[in-house]
C-alpha cells in the first residue's frame, strides 16, 4: 500500500484527479482539480477510493 503525502496525485476512480494538501492523524486533506476548497476522508477511505497516480514535486522517492 502506498501512504498519501504532501502534492501526490491520486484519481478517483471516475478519473477526477486530486492533489493531497496533507497528512495528519489518520486523515487526508486534500483538493480535487476544478475546485478550491479541500476535501478530508479517513485515511482508510482515502486509499479505498482513489488510486496512486505520482509523487508530487519534493516528494521523489530515493533508490
Amino acid at each position: 500500500m502506498i501512504n498519501p503525502e504532501i502534492n501526490d496525485r491520486w484519481s478517483e476512480k471516475c478519473g477526477e484527479m486530486i492533489t493531497v494538501n496533507n497528512v495528519a492523524f489518520n486523515r487526508v486533506t486534500f483538493v480535487r482539480d476544478g475546485y478550491e476548497f479541500p476535501c478530508i476522508f479517513s485515511l482508510e477511505r482515502f486509499v479505498k477510493e482513489f488510486t496512486f497516480v505520482s509523487r508530487g514535486q519534493g516528494n521523489e522517492i530515493c533508490a
